[in-house]
């Protein structure tokens, strides 16, 4: 049952893009359909496409996968599922003991069956294919071309590539309701974070909404969706596309829709942080509570994302965005937005986070007296991995 609300629930989130990107990797897999062979391919190597094949047994669709083991260093040896490792830790459902997380420090190695994986290394390198045991305590093989050994103190990410295009998203989403009696405030909000990958491609869909209200006033809101993609180059450079719609009733928006490009470097990839800076140029078409017409106007976007890793007892998570917008033919406009987030995974899939937000924006809108809008969050999530 869980399968298929989480499955709904993906397709009432999914946009154009996300499709529009299924729709690239499927035509990519229908061009090699005519070998007989699955096709392994380093997305970001050096060398010539064709040495860059490498060809694996076809497997049946329907074939039951082999168990992943997992070899710890003490010598113990678990039976399950690989789920996921990233930023130092990995986590495995093993049959009996259910889902763990366990540091790469006590990871001696790991064999993963016969699932295709996509490993990111904080070197920004990127390889895809099979992973099995490798001999050497600490270590994975990669059975990529040419074959890669990869330290897991030198992995930031490992994940698997689904062969059904709805496990590829990962995620979550939630909400949460308050009432204040004193000042008879009422707050309701709801937010999703999902993101989906292909070779090359990371696809990062944010959607958040926030209604206050008081006994005297009407409903106040606040709404943000943004669809990101990104794609990865040599090293930790990358480029990304943006588009965005937003609304804020306390600074006066009506509606502003984005469409944006730029390029970003990953500055820390390690087992504890993650530091991505990046900045490109905005288009914006703008509608406020004074103009019957949308306003086009262009901006420079420069935005700072850092991550903090403190997993297992307790497992916390505590990011930061911030970004700060120029203008470029509006040149007395400046905006500023920033949000922090401290997440807690009090149990397996379930998650509180308390935000923070503040909105600042230098162009006074009549009937609205205040530049900045800021409040807190406090949500319950579903982590949809």
């Amino acid at each position: 049952m869980i399968k298929y609300i989480k499955v709904s629930i993906l397709l009432i989130l999914i946009s154009p893009e996300l499709l529009c990107a299924q729709k690239t990797d499927a035509s990519n897999n229908h061009k090699n359909s005519n070998l007989t062979n699955r096709l392994i391919i380093d997305s970001i190597s050096d060398e010539k496409p064709d040495e860059s094949l490498q060809l694996i047994s076809n497997l049946d669709k329907h074939e039951i996968e082999t168990p992943d083991i997992l070899y710890l260093t003490n010598g113990d040896k678990l039976s399950g599922k690989f789920i996921s490792f990233e930023q130092g830790r990995m986590r495995f459902d093993a049959q009996g003991p259910g889902i763990i997380y366990v540091k790469w420090y006590k990871i001696k190695s790991i064999a993963c069956g016969s699932k295709l994986y996509r490993v990111e290394t904080t070197r920004g390198e990127i390889f895809k294919g099979r992973i099995i045991e490798s001999s050497n305590s600490g270590e994975i093989t990669v059975l990529s071309t040419p074959k890669q050994h990869l330290k897991f103190q030198n992995i930031s990410r490992i994940y698997a590539l689904e062969s059904e295009w709805y496990r590829r998203f990962k995620g979550d989403l939630g909400g949460g309701v308050s009432y204040t009696k004193s000042s008879d405030v009422l707050r309701i909000n709801a937010e999703s974070n999902l993101y989906y990958v292909i070779p090359r491609w990371r696809f990062i869909n944010t959607f958040s909404y926030i209604s206050t209200s008081t006994g005297n006033t009407d409903f106040s809101e606040r709404i943000q969706f943004s669809l990101e993609a990104f794609y990865a180059l040599q090293k930790k450079w990358f480029v990304y596309e943006q588009s965005s719609f937003n609304r804020n009733d306390e600074l006066g928006i009506d509606a502003r829709f984005s469409f944006g490009i730029g390029a970003g470097n990953n500055l820390v990839l390690t087992e504890i942080q993650k530091l991505q800076v990046f900045t490109g140029i905005l288009q914006n078409f703008e509608k406020n509570i004074q103009l019957n017409e949308f306003n086009s106007y262009l901006e420079w976007q420069a935005t700072l994302h850092h991550t903090i890793y403190s997993f297992l007892k307790p497992n916390l998570t505590a990011s930061t965005n911030l970004s700060s917008f120029v203008g470029i033919t509006e040149t007395s406009r400046y905006r500023f937005d920033a949000t922090t987030d401290l997440t807690w995974e009090f149990v397996t899939n379930f998650k509180l986070q308390l935000s923070f937000y503040f909105n600042f924006d230098n162009k006074r809108i009549q009937g609205k007296n205040s530049e900045i809008d800021y409040g807190p969050i406090l949500s319950f999530l579903l982590d949809l991995k």
